[in-house]
């Protein structure tokens, strides 16, 4: 099963845990995202899902963006959007695939989708100073070199480092642990 159809399967059968928004991202709206933004700004949620962020963000005055693999995510995710009467911008494409445009969102989301080639490209897509929120799952270490090798404990501060550090927590859970990341992009002293 390719992984569009493993999504849509998972997301027909409701994910109930991707509701509501995740404690961590609330902690950090409040404490600072909402404070650098207090009327929103431009936001792109990758690996969207059915919109927790995205539907939570739409309802504070902020534009957004989402982007999944599923249809039927995003399905769920228009009608949750026409229910609140927010409007959300949505693409049905692995994120892989969006092409972030430079200096065009002040924060952008990252939930449990790991792809080191994004990184990158997240830094490029944020304006000067914009927020990159996310939590992704943490393997045990490991000695392999593999090009999909999923994320090691203490990899993600290399993967940031060209952003200024906010909030990072490591912690284990269950057989695995999990990474919450908060940070703004560093504009260059000339």
């Amino acid at each position: 099963m390719d992984a569009k159809a493993l999504w849509d399967d998972r997301f027909k059968k409701g994910l109930s845990s991707l509701v509501k928004p995740d404690p961590f991202f609330i902690t950090m709206y409040e404490q600072h995202i909402s404070n650098t933004y207090p009327s929103g700004g431009k936001v792109l949620d990758l690996a969207a899902g059915i919109g927790r962020h995205t539907l939570y963000l739409a309802n504070r005055q902020w534009q957004p963006t989402a982007v999944d693999i599923s249809a039927v995510a995003i399905d769920q995710l228009k009608e949750a959007a026409a229910s609140l009467h927010v409007h959300v911008d949505t693409f049905i494409l692995d994120v892989a695939h969006y092409h972030l445009q430079p200096e065009s969102f002040d924060l952008i989301i990252l939930y449990y989708h790991f792809d080191r080639a994004l990184f990158p490209e997240i830094f490029k897509a944020l304006k000067p100073e914009g927020l990159f929120i996310c939590k992704l799952a943490v393997s045990k270490p490991t000695d392999l070199q593999v090009e999909n090798m999923p994320l090691q404990k203490d990899e993600l501060l290399s993967l940031v480092s060209s952003f200024d550090l906010i909030s990072h927590t490591e912690r284990p859970v269950k057989d695995r642990g999990v990474v919450e990341y908060l940070g703004r992009k560093r504009v260059p002293d000339f």
